[in-house]
């Protein structure tokens, strides 16, 4: 079965629970309030090794 790809507009608004925010994020008084995507994730990842090679 493959896995649900992880949409960041899902889950903003929602009460945050553990695991909500795979690839980071920012909770404002217990809800979502801004979520990575696992494209955005990839990218900063990918240029963060180009800075520490």
């Amino acid at each position: 079965m493959a896995k649900k790809k992880f949409n960041p507009e899902d889950v903003i608004g929602k009460p945050y629970k553990r695991g909500l925010l795979p690839y980071g994020g920012s909770v404002t008084m217990g809800k979502i309030s801004f979520a990575v995507s696992e494209e955005e994730h990839l990218e900063k990842m990918k240029r963060l090794r180009l800075i520490h090679s």
